[in-house]
C-alpha cells in the first residue's frame, strides 16, 4: 500500500513539474510575441530583431532578406497599428507554433490599410530564450 501511495505522489509530482515547465514557456512565448507587438507598433527594428532567430527561414526567406525588407517597411510605412488576439500554443520540445487572428493597420503614402488574418508562427527556444524561426 505505501508503495502505491509513493508511487502516486511521484506521478502527481512529474505531472505538476510538466505542466509549471509548459506553463512557462507559453508565457516566455507570449511575451515573445508581445515584444514583436510592440516593436511593430513602435517601428522598432532593434527590439523587434531580439525575438526572431538567425536561423529564421520561411518561404525562401532568410533572417537577412527579413530585416532588410522589414526595415524598408518601416521607412514606407508612416504608422503601424498591430493588435494580436491571444494564440493558441503548442509546445513539442524546444520546438513551438502559435495560432491567432490579428489586426494590422499601416499609413503609406497617405493612404490607411487594413490587414485582417490568421498568424501560423513558428518559433524554437534558443540560449536567449523563444525567437521566432518561420510564420512572419
Amino acid at each position: 500500500m505505501a508503495g502505491r501511495f509513493i508511487a502516486f505522489v511521484l506521478f502527481a509530482f512529474l505531472l505538476t513539474s510538466g505542466c509549471s515547465h509548459s506553463d512557462t514557456d507559453k508565457s516566455e512565448i507570449i511575451q515573445t510575441l508581445s515584444i514583436r507587438a510592440n516593436a511593430l507598433n513602435s517601428r522598432d527594428l532593434s527590439s523587434y530583431f531580439s525575438v526572431i532567430s538567425l536561423q529564421f527561414n520561411d518561404k525562401g526567406k532568410d533572417f537577412s532578406q527579413l530585416k532588410k525588407d522589414l526595415e524598408k517597411n518601416f521607412s514606407d510605412f508612416k504608422q503601424i497599428s498591430y493588435e494580436a488576439g491571444t494564440p493558441a500554443i503548442t509546445i513539442s520540445g524546444a520546438s513551438a507554433k502559435t495560432v491567432g487572428n490579428y489586426r494590422m493597420r499601416v499609413l503609406v503614402r497617405g493612404k490607411e490599410i487594413a490587414l485582417n488574418g490568421i498568424e501560423h508562427i513558428q518559433l524554437a527556444k534558443e540560449p536567449g530564450g523563444w525567437k521566432i524561426i518561420a510564420g512572419i
